[in-house]
């Protein structure tokens, strides 16, 4: 199935504005490691030198041998697993999580393992002979992957001629979106996604404008915290997009404050810190229950992407934190700088 070339406007954005109604009474994240698990459990964590574990409820990270890939000799920008079978991936730190059910570490995020654990997508873009660098012609098209945990069989199961990047492996499918690294202009939204049985591809979403943004998917539903197209300075709100017919409505009005888009919790609710701008503001953090409708989790805003599980929300920040379900949020880990690799288990 042939597709032009995407030039879908999606980046992630660091910070970026929302309104936040008056709220009192929001808790307080504790400024020292606390024991807030009642079982012990492990949390896959990267500190960018070194990828491995942080040890709850103690909250000490150790590193991990099995962690450790080496340059793929066929591709560039690729890696392969030192551990057996040898599993492939995109290269770089951070992409990585670890699949408790074949106790492996995988060369992918946690959003593109699938929902069982046995198998995880990566995308490949096709090199194009006549580029020579920036500024040359763009890849030929994008190659969708397929892995089986257990044996490392690695399967191609989409190619287009669109360029695309596999962002999350979902129950309905592999989500697809134009690589944000291509992203340098405001122009029209694109979703595909995959179906990993019949290896058949469907556009969702094409021909809206949105911009930039921080992104989720749930079933049927794209989260995005993005800028308005009409006015790219402007600051970004937060859209649920229906994929079945590209609605939209806005569950986070933009303000001159400042905002990071999470990631989802347990029951596919946007979680978004926010901060106002001024020298030592801590920020806050928030669930967005419903449109406009804010529920404070700390008095203190997070960066990087959260990981839901059973224990409730691990976030990131001078520290690394957990929510469990109904709080109060904790500190569980002085780890900061790094990013979380998956569930704890």
């Amino acid at each position: 199935m042939r597709r032009a070339v995407l030039l879908l406007a999606l980046a992630i954005a660091g910070c970026s504005g929302a309104t936040v109604p008056n709220s009192q009474g929001s808790p307080s994240a504790a400024s020292s490691p606390s024991p807030v698990v009642s079982s012990s459990c492990r949390l896959p964590f990267t500190v960018f030198t070194a990828t491995g574990f942080i040890r709850i409820p103690d909250g000490i990270f150790t590193s991990d041998t099995g962690s450790a890939t080496q340059p793929d000799p066929s591709r560039a920008g690729f890696v392969r697993t030192v551990a057996s079978p040898a599993l492939y991936g995109p290269e770089g730190t951070g992409q990585e999580t670890y699949d408790w059910r074949f106790s492996r570490w995988l060369p992918v995020p946690h959003e593109l393992v699938s929902p069982d654990g046995s198998q995880y997508a990566y995308s490949e873009l096709i090199p194009n002979p006549a580029s020579q660098g920036l500024g040359g012609p763009p890849p030929l098209g994008t190659l969708v992957h397929i892995v089986d945990v257990a044996t490392g069989k690695d399967r191609i199961v989409d190619q287009s001629a669109d360029v695309l990047s596999a962002v999350a492996f979902k129950p309905e499918g592999i989500y697809l979106t134009q690589p944000t690294v291509l992203v340098d202009t405001f122009v029209s939204f694109y979703v595909w996604i995959v179906d990993p049985v019949t290896h058949s591809a469907h556009k969702l979403l094409g021909g809206k404008s949105v911009g930039p943004g921080t992104i989720a998917f749930t079933d049927g539903t794209l989260w995005i915290l993005a800028s308005d197209p009409t006015n790219p300075k402007g600051t970004p709100q937060l859209l649920r997009v229906n994929l079945n017919d590209g609605s939209q409505s806005t569950w986070l009005q933009p303000t001159s404050m400042f905002a990071q888009f999470l990631g989802l919790d347990g029951l596919d609710r946007p979680i978004v810190s926010t901060f106002s701008g001024t020298n030592g503001d801590p920020g806050k953090t928030w669930v967005i229950a419903a449109a406009s409708t804010l529920q404070p989790i700390a008095d203190q805003g997070f960066t990087g992407q959260l990981v839901a599980d059973s224990h409730g929300l691990w976030l990131t920040g001078n520290g690394v934190f957990l929510y469990p379900t109904g709080g109060p949020i904790h500190k569980v880990s002085t780890e900061a700088g790094g990013s979380l690799l998956g569930t704890c288990g």
